[in-house]
């Protein structure tokens, strides 16, 4: 490592700082940490870290190599193990195994290759766009329910009564429950979905994943099983099986390949029976740093004044699954200082920090925002994080703790960062309490990634030239689809505004203006709106215009 580390100095020139934080890698995880760091912090693009460890380590790069993956070949390899080590297994023949993987291999992985597969082995370096499609082709369909056997394994459901609370509880710990339960959850992590619903219909029972904000439709199975399934989940959860008149929340843990997820559950009673969604929320996710946000630098520039604050309300609006929590946590993982005494109020808790105290609420047990808030006053916090202002009696709260010197993070949802001044006044929180306290609010919404394989360049429409306003963008890029994608998306970035309460703004909310003044003053003032920040990302490629239409209201 020390070696590779003097190739990289000589071949690069890197300041002192760079060269000391380098060497603190090299004494902590080895190559992949190294790597890793690199790659975060921009030191060197990926094509240049990637063939100096080509060079150094004599591997070849993927991208000019003529190898052919080989899905049956490559499915040999457990997903686990592919997850675990980053790794892929592209072809076997009589004399070697082929793997590709974004890492130099080390020598304990080598050995343990060679044990596994009784076979010479050999690697080539790849890039996470090469790595990622490659996956997805090979796994794209590892958990996909086989619908002939799970009709087999419920073959005598049919003879069930499902009004019948004692046989659906003997069933729900059968084994083909069970088994398609987690069927359906480990499917729905491994395709990277946020929520998943299972609803009975008439005649059938349906399961849909939503992926990058879109539900998508995956299965119609057959209507007996709905009672049984939505049972096992009542149960594990913690609801109560025997109501089915009235809405019930639970929540369960779930483990799936050394990954631990907090699952929230939500049952309501319709027109043909019980509808169940789940929310996955993946305990141990690395939290984003403030760069990883994907906000443009303009935005990036205004977000970061949001750090100077020492007191008063800063604000996340949005719709639900907008990425407020991601980005509130992201402020809070910049503040978390031994200095600083950090109290959160939060249902649930989604992320976990070790120098936060965290709260999460239990409205079954008297817990909840109000009645731990008032207590909170008297923990001697620096920062309160409350998870959702969603009424008067949380907003009073929330400005009594500012105005006594406190940092309030929070969210509320709104369509966008003006609305939420008027929403705190609908409320009944008196306008000069909201001029006096209220320094920041980040309105976003989360935009489909296009899909960098398959997009396809076009000349920009007489349409678009209309809402974007301006010519300076002549082309843009639209969805195609690909084995590597979702219907020409990959992934999802924000599109954000950044509302900076200023001496002009104070004055107008202390006078209770309107909507309409308050969006001018904060334009004039510098704030780049919603639908502008949308723009930049169509121009760059980065999304389409019919995303845009989909996610943004551009009369607003």
């Amino acid at each position: 490592m020390q070696n590779f580390c003097e190739y990289l100095y000589k071949k690069y020139s890197f300041d002192q700082k760079i060269r000391n934080e380098i060497e603190s890698k090299i004494t902590e995880k080895g190559t992949k940490s190294l790597i890793n760091y690199i790659k975060e912090e921009n030191i060197l693009s990926e094509k240049q870290l990637l063939q100096a460890v080509s060079v150094y380590f004599e591997i070849e790069l993927f991208e000019n190599s003529q190898v052919k993956v080989d899905k049956k070949i490559a499915l040999k390899l457990d997903l686990s193990q592919s997850e675990k080590y980053r790794l892929l297994l592209l072809q076997k023949n009589e004399k070697i195994i082929i793997f590709g993987s974004i890492y130099p291999p080390d020598l304990f992985l080598k050995e343990k290759l060679k044990y596994q597969f009784k076979s010479s082995i050999k690697f080539y370096l790849m890039t996470e766009v090469e790595f990622n499609r490659v996956k997805n082709s090979i796994y794209n369909s590892y958990f996909q329910l086989d619908q002939q056997e799970l009709l087999s394994d419920f073959g005598n459901f049919k003879k069930i009564d499902s009004r019948d609370i004692d046989s659906l509880k003997d069933l729900v710990d059968d084994a083909p429950v069970v088994k398609l339960l987690n069927k359906i959850l480990t499917e729905a992590i491994s395709l990277n979905a946020s929520d998943i619903h299972l609803e009975k219909k008439k005649n059938y029972f349906k399961i849909r994943y939503r992926i990058d904000g879109i539900l998508k439709s995956y299965y119609n199975l057959p209507v007996e099983i709905a009672a049984a399934v939505i049972s096992r989940i009542k149960i594990i959860s913690g609801m109560d099986i025997t109501i089915r008149h009235l809405p019930q929340d639970g929540k369960l843990e779930f483990k799936f390949q050394n990954s631990n997820y907090d699952i929230r559950c939500s049952v309501i009673p319709t027109i043909y029976g019980e509808k169940a969604v789940l929310r996955l929320l993946l305990r141990s996710e690395k939290l984003l740093s403030v760069k990883e946000l994907n906000l443009n630098s303009y935005n990036l520039k205004r977000f970061k004044n949001i750090f100077k604050y020492n007191s008063g309300i800063i604000l996340l609006s949005g719709p639900t699954g907008s990425g407020k929590t991601t980005t509130l946590f992201s402020i809070l993982n910049r503040l978390a200082a031994e200095k600083n005494n950090i109290i959160t109020v939060e249902n649930p808790v989604e992320y976990r920090l070790e120098l936060l105290n965290q709260i999460e609420i239990n409205n079954a047990q008297g817990l909840s925002f109000p009645v731990i808030l008032r207590s909170i006053l008297r923990q001697d916090p620096d920062i309160i994080m409350i998870g959702e202002i969603r009424d008067k009696e949380t907003a009073e709260i929330a400005v009594r703790a500012a105005i006594t010197g406190h940092l309030v993070l929070s969210t509320i949802h709104t369509i966008d960062s003006v609305s939420a001044v008027t929403r705190l006044i609908d409320m009944g929180i008196a306008p000069y309490l909201i001029s006096s306290t209220l320094k920041a609010v980040v309105a976003q919404r989360l935009l489909r990634k296009l899909c960098p394989d398959c997009r396809e360049k076009r000349k920009i429409t007489r349409e678009e030239i209309n809402f974007i306003g301006e010519q300076k963008c002549k082309y843009v890029f639209q969805a195609v689809g690909c084995q590597n994608c979702s219907e020409g998306y990959l992934g999802r970035t924000a599109a954000a505004e950044v509302l900076l309460i200023n001496k002009e703004l104070r004055k107008l909310i202390s006078q209770q203006a309107d909507y309409e003044l308050l969006k001018k003053a904060a334009l004039t003032s510098g704030m780049l709106s919603l639908a502008d920040s949308a723009f930049k990302k169509l121009k760059k490629g980065v999304t389409s215009s019919e995303e845009i239409l989909r996610v943004i209201e551009l009369n607003s």
